[in-house]
């Protein structure tokens, strides 16, 4: 690998990670009231696009108003829960592709 590939490379990885935690950046940047929560998940996106367009979404979105959504992430101990969950889910997800892909 030549240097120009090697610094092609470096920052192809770069901007990479910078469009990966642009969920964490505006959440952080507006405010929002869950943005430590956000930060914390925005790190399991790397394995999953489908989180990372949730992270995004919910960024975004602002406020959150809604019953359901409060009874889930209300307490730290809630916060915790939704973490392991979530990272559970992704760790499955990229679990059964790569066994699909070596099964292929």
């Amino acid at each position: 690998m030549t240097s120009h590939q090697m610094i092609g490379a470096g920052i192809g990885v770069l901007v990479g990670l910078v469009f990966n935690f642009m969920p964490s950046a505006i959440a952080f940047a507006r405010h929002h009231p869950e943005r430590r929560l956000i930060a914390r998940l925005n790190i399991l996106s790397l394995l999953s696009l489908l989180l990372w367009f949730a992270l995004i979404a919910w960024a975004i979105g602002g406020q959150r108003n809604d019953s359901v959504i409060s009874r889930f992430i209300g307490t730290a101990e809630n916060r915790g829960r939704l973490v392991a969950l979530v990272a559970v889910l992704v760790g499955i997800g990229v679990a059964s592709t790569a066994y699909a892909l070596t099964r292929g």
